[in-house]
């Protein structure tokens, strides 16, 4: 039995103070959707996990925390 199998990231994840960013695969794509408080989503698409990782290197800098998800 996994005990955090019900416990959502999604709440402590928009806490943060200049936001976060979730990578995830979505219907066979790597989609990078940053949160930024008071601003809407911004979504784009990573041809490859390697691109993800060349693009969201800068978020941290920012300030924003970031999440990977992988199917299980």
């Amino acid at each position: 039995m996994n005990w955090l199998s019900d416990v959502s990231l999604d709440e402590p994840m928009q806490l943060r103070p200049k936001g976060f960013y979730r990578i995830a695969t979505i219907e066979g794509r790597i989609v990078c959707t940053v949160c930024r408080p008071g601003e809407p989503p911004y979504q784009f698409i990573c041809h490859s996990a390697g691109h993800a990782n060349q693009r969201c290197p800068a978020l941290p800098d920012e300030g924003l925390c970031g999440l990977v998800e992988t199917s299980a």
